[in-house]
């Protein structure tokens, strides 16, 4: 009876591992695809998906293999930057350091992003143009462009059917010649996480082209945000998380690369070396200047000053890293009952000695810093806002990276967006199909959802209304959805549809009833 009960009770342990299984090669399969392993994640995902009925983990799973598979491909055009300066800065106020205009940068809420975000606009004063990212109807940031019209601003318009996603697009950055537009996504097809894409102006269609990923080593596995050039055309300047904690990122100089050799690099420990762009040791092909967005105070006393303030940086940033490793130690301390404690004691006996001169040589730095500023005080020099505002990093470095201040909320009048035609597009619990297939005369621009061999069914249109079905010459049913006379209110819809379940939705153009190219329909109207 014993052995019986014995025998039930390893099935029942076996089987309790086998559904913890999924969950433990998902958690594996990230780790692996994190190190540039990325068969080796695709080959766990596909055994956690035999493993598993529940849609959820499935649908996961199929994301991040398709994420690994991605990445995989990227590995044959790998570029192979000289990367001059490399320094970790807050996930809140990095963008403030890149070398663009002073108080160009903007927090939400205003009047063109209404929401509380880590996504700011740059919207530096005079520019009569703003490029930024916010929130749809659907939930999801996309890139929009307003125009100063004089006395009021435009409505904010979607910059283009090519640049949406199911996902977010943050952090769009023009080049000086307008024809370049870099952003950051997760929602194309990437390597998980945000990564770099760039689009390029299409003169002749009118439109941004399809967005282009950047690859290794500007996109990785991590989250990757923000390229940007320096002013002189010479370094090229983005951030990302790959190689340190969610709030915090690293931002990377690199030389200018405008056609960048692209060679295959599979090996995985290749590839992580490869992405994690170390500096190059080599002053003579660094200039500090460039990385400056404007000159700096002169005098000695400042020079000293914002000297002390890199210094002071560095010291917390050091202190900061050797906390977090006593954290775990003492944590690790905690939890082990057995011969370990002995050497996690002395570890951390051994980091406590290492932080004690490092926080008193910060405790020296900051009173050299107070006397500084009481010095100025005293002289009438308004250098105390300048500790907020023009930070510097790196100054015993050959680069050196300086904070700029953050610009005022956005207060702009922006007219409305026109009201939307209710009455030809709808999503409701139940969608309809149109009776007719007919069309008003003049430019009518519809959504286009997917072809089938067969009539699809009520369930298949997801809510959507009016659907129009028609047969081809292919004797096969095309599926569009509502009625919009200008391309922009096609364009607002477009992505509410895409997420209801029709990612490759696109936007298709009539003219007297008759299918036009939308780019033609765009120049008549």
């Amino acid at each position: 009876m014993r052995r019986r009960l014995f025998s039930i009770l390893l099935l029942l342990l076996a089987a309790s591992g086998l559904r913890a299984q999924p969950d433990s090669l998902l958690r594996e399969g990230t780790r692996l695809h994190r190190s540039y392993r990325f068969e080796e994640a695709m080959e766990l995902y596909a055994r956690a998906a035999a493993r598993t009925a529940d849609a959820d983990t499935l649908r996961l799973l199929r994301e991040n293999a398709g994420d690994s598979q991605n990445a995989l491909n990227m590995t044959d055009f790998c570029a192979d930057p000289v990367v001059v300066a490399r320094e970790r800065f807050s996930r809140k106020d990095f963008f403030l350091f890149y070398p663009l205009k002073n108080q160009g940068w903007r927090l939400g809420p205003n009047a063109l992003d209404l929401t509380e975000s880590a996504f700011p606009t740059y919207a530096p004063k005079g520019d009569r143009t703003v490029y930024f990212s916010t929130v749809d109807a659907a939930g999801v940031r996309n890139l929009y462009v307003s125009r100063d019209q004089d006395t009021l601003w435009s409505a904010p318009a979607l910059m283009g059917e090519n640049l949406l996603s199911v996902g977010n697009e943050v952090f769009p950055m023009l080049s000086a010649d307008g024809k370049t537009l870099t952003f950051s996504s997760d929602g194309f097809h990437g390597m998980g996480g945000y990564d770099l894409y760039r689009s390029t102006w299409d003169d002749e269609a009118g439109t941004w082209g399809e967005p282009v990923n950047l690859g290794f080593p500007f996109s990785s596995p991590g989250d990757d945000f923000l390229m940007a050039d320096s002013a002189d055309g010479r370094y090229t300047l983005f951030a990302s998380n790959r190689d340190c904690a969610a709030d915090s990122v690293y931002i990377y100089v690199i030389e200018r690369m405008d056609n960048p050799v692209r060679t295959p690099v599979r090996d995985p420990e290749a590839l992580a070396h490869l992405c994690a762009l170390h500096p190059l040791s080599d002053p003579a092909r660094m200039d500090n200047g460039s990385a400056v967005s404007e000159a700096a105070p002169s005098n000695d006393d400042t020079r000293l000053y914002m000297l002390k303030m890199g210094e002071a940086r560095a010291l917390r940033d050091s202190i900061y890293a050797y906390e977090r490793v006593l954290d775990k130690l003492r944590t690790a301390l905690s939890e082990d009952p057995g011969d370990g404690r002995t050497a996690l004691t002395a570890s951390i006996l051994e980091k406590e000695t290492a932080l004690a001169p490092l926080r008193k040589e910060l405790e020296e730095t900051n009173r050299t810093i107070r006397r500084i500023e009481q010095s100025f005080l005293q002289r009438g020099v308004v250098e105390t806002s300048e500790r907020a505002d023009r930070e510097v990093v790196g100054a015993r470095s050959s680069y050196t990276f300086t904070k700029n201040a953050l610009g005022a909320k956005l207060r702009m009048k922006v007219a409305a967006v026109p009201q939307r035609s209710g009455e030809t597009f709808k999503v409701a619990p139940v969608g309809r199909f149109a009776q007719s297939t007919a069309l008003p005369e003049g430019i009518v621009y519809q959504i286009e959802l997917f072809t089938s061999a067969r009539h699809a069914t009520l369930d298949e249109i997801r809510g959507l209304s009016p659907v129009y079905e028609r047969l081809t010459s292919s004797l096969r049913y095309t599926y569009a959805v509502g009625q919009f006379r200008t391309f922009s209110e096609a364009l607002g819809h477009l992505n509410e549809v895409r997420i209801l379940g029709f990612p490759d939705a696109r936007i298709v153009a009539y003219f007297d009833g008759k299918p036009v190219p939308v780019s033609d329909a765009r120049r008549v109207q």
